[in-house]
């Protein structure tokens, strides 16, 4: 449309030179050459003139035809550029005749007719380039809850492309002003990378009516704590929290590709073994059920010590799978045992750090209530430090748990959460293997559960999910690509997109006949493919663009729309600093007077099972005696008795002589 508004202005523009040259140059030589017709009055006095353009229209003369020839020869040649007949273009798409494919991109009737019908839902771009503003506009384009596809959404886009500032923040202003006037809201959890979101927006979410909750993996010191063991209720849990500790440590540490996966296994099994032993020895008391337990419970010698730990869990009464999950620890080989121990010793080093167990050991909100009907909607920002991936583990852990607790939570409620549950998990790589995703993505729609996947290319998710990348992926219907910079994605996209037929023309002229004015040439037309976008296409695509390739339709093109909060008179949130939010209560102390406490008990139980077995050692000594004493008794009457019969024998023995000796007088 711009073309051609500019076309017809330059050919106004042209009529207005055109026309007061004629008449100059008519007066000119009507005058006899008189040069002083062109002075500077004169020419403003003529453009001013009506009369000059109704002698132009209106006199056919020679002086008028060579105006009209100049301007019928600038609109033909404007008219052929316009309707793409300048010889440039190298082909036509011809994805109507679609002999070698018929992808093509919406056109603005279609975006409209797919995305501007109802505004509940994920924020995706505008059709028109604008700054964001938060309130209905009929150019924004939404992806509806009310769709027939899925609200699972994966965005790809490196640093510089707008993730934060086009997509990220419109969506957490977006949602709580569309579920304002409706009887349910939306609650969110959200991935924080530097606590900018949390800062430029909670303002605005709590004047919206949330409780606005924070877990601070950056400074380690402000806002809530949550112990994730609380909420474990399920055997399966201990495997699946233990898994993805292990994994994004391996993953934080630049873990080895195609390494032996029995060490990471072993670790797991262990970890999960641990984890059901805290659940089944303290079920009576939360504040042990704790990683800082776990970690405890791990450096004790009862663990470390070969022959104490073959009965370690059966002396503590500990069954189920958390005694499964140890014996199968218990059944590798000594040396393996070994390198199981260092392994996880170095993956729960980050429980030794004070702040740690003061963020990990107890609960200040309850994440039950995530999804339930509440006056008032949650939205918890997990801070997440943006240079490193140290933290990675527990920030995994914290995700897996909300996740599995979603799930109990809407088998509570039908199978469906009373609230929607908004996800944003912006760098999501860093967060590490989460463990179940793939099983997980398959039902979020019908718990209501809606994640938005933020990567900043597709190699990561390759990466952090190598034997399941491809299923993440193809169980999401709406795929948003901000920008692409490396080769993996850019040919997987330019897959994705599809083929489109074009039309190219082939022009061959055969050389000039001597004599022969003719100029012999024929044109051929050919259809052939190539793809909607080519690769490197992609990688150059308009940074204030952005793709959108959905299950069903045709992919679109839309404007980013910035949310530019740097702007004084654009802000939609005051600043809020982290230091505002309260401190995080320091529980090392009593966790030490506890472990003290623990120790004094420790200590008085040997002390008596000293007593007791000295005890029995006495006891033990005294009835040696007693039988020794009693055994003696028994050999003197016995040998008292032996004597007796030994004398009652020799009377015997003489009576009878003596008989004898009397008979034989007689």
């Amino acid at each position: 449309m711009k073309r051609y508004v500019f076309v017809f202005f330059i050919i106004f523009l042209l009529a207005l030179i055109l026309s007061n040259f004629s008449f100059l140059l008519r007066e000119f030589i009507y005058s006899n050459f008189d040069f002083s017709l062109f002075n500077q009055e004169n020419i403003i006095e003529n453009i001013k003139d009506i009369n000059t353009y109704k002698v132009f229209i209106s006199k056919l003369d020679v002086y008028n035809f060579f105006s009209y020839f100049i301007l019928m020869i600038y609109f033909i040649s404007s008219l052929n550029h316009l309707m793409g007949y300048s010889g440039k273009k190298s082909y036509e798409s011809s994805e109507k005749y679609g002999s070698h494919g018929t992808a093509r991109f919406m056109n603005k009737k279609e975006i409209k007719k797919t995305y501007t019908k109802d505004e509940v839902g994920w924020y995706l771009g505008s059709i028109k380039k604008t700054h964001y503003k938060n309130k209905s506009n009929k150019n924004y384009c939404i992806h509806p809850v009310s769709s027939q596809l899925n609200m699972q959404i994966n965005v790809v886009g490196p640093p510089g492309s707008r993730k934060t500032t086009g997509l990220v923040y419109p969506n957490i202003f977006h949602i709580p002003r569309v579920y304002k006037a409706l009887d349910e809201k939306a609650d969110f959890v959200i991935t924080d990378p530097k606590s900018e979101l949390f800062s430029n927006t909670s303002e605005y979410l709590e004047n919206m009516g949330y409780e606005v909750r924070v877990l601070d993996f950056i400074h380690l010191k402000y806002g809530d704590c949550l112990n994730s063991l609380e909420f474990i209720t399920e055997e399966k849990e201990y495997m699946e929290v233990a898994q993805g500790y292990v994994s994004a440590v391996t993953s934080a540490l630049g873990g080895k590709k195609g390494g032996d996966p029995i060490w990471e296994e072993g670790e797991a099994l262990l970890l999960g073994a641990l984890i059901g032993f805290v659940k089944q020895k303290y079920k009576d008391d939360v504040s042990k059920q704790t990683f800082t337990e776990v970690d405890k419970l791990f450096n004790s010698e009862d663990l470390r010590d070969p022959e104490k730990a073959k009965n370690f869990f059966k002396k503590n009464g500990i069954t189920g799978a958390a005694e499964n999950l140890y014996n199968k620890f218990l059944a590798a080989e000594d040396k393996v045992r070994a390198g199981i121990l260092i392994g996880l010793g170095i993956k729960l080093k980050l429980f030794a750090f004070k702040n740690i167990q003061n963020l990990t050991n107890k609960s200040t909100f309850d994440i039950k209530k995530i999804g339930r009907k509440k006056d008032k909607p949650i939205a918890l920002f997990i801070l997440m430090p943006d240079k490193d991936r140290t933290y990675a583990p527990i920030i995994n852990v914290t995700i897996t748990t909300i996740l599995n607790q979603l799930y109990k939570t809407a088998y509570e409620t039908n199978n469906k959460l009373e609230f929607p549950v908004y996800l944003i998990l912006e760098e999501i790589a860093n967060i590490g293997k989460i463990s179940g995703l793939n099983e997980m993505l398959g039902t979020m729609r019908s718990r209501r559960i809606y994640p938005m996947m933020i990567w900043q290319s597709l190699s990561q998710t390759k990466d952090r999910y190598p034997n399941g990348w491809e299923d993440i992926l193809s169980q999401c219907d709406t795929h948003i690509y901000l920008g692409v910079n490396d080769k993996f994605t850019a040919e997987y996209l330019a897959n994705q997109l599809g083929k489109t037929t074009i039309k190219t023309e082939g022009i061959s002229k055969k050389p000039d006949r001597i004599f022969s004015n003719n100029k012999p040439q024929s044109v051929s037309s050919n259809y052939g493919s190539r793809n909607l976008l080519m690769a490197d296409e992609i990688m150059r695509f308009d940074n204030d663009k952005l793709i959108i390739r959905q299950r069903a339709n045709y992919p679109s093109i839309l404007y980013k729309v910035q949310y530019r909060y740097w702007e004084e008179k654009e802000n939609i949130s005051k600043f809020k600093k982290l230091s505002e939010l309260k401190e995080i209560e320091d529980t090392s102390i009593k966790i030490e007077e506890a472990n003290i406490e623990e120790d004094n008990k420790v200590f008085e139980r040997a002390k008596l099972e000293k007593n007791l077995q000295e005890k029995e050692k006495t006891e033990e000594k005294v009835l040696e005696i007693e039988l020794e004493v009693a055994e003696e008794i028994k050999t003197e009457e016995r040998d008292i008795t032996e004597n007796d019969i030994f004398s009652e024998s020799i009377l015997d023995d003489k009576e009878e002589i003596d008989l004898e000796k009397e008979l034989e007088r007689m």
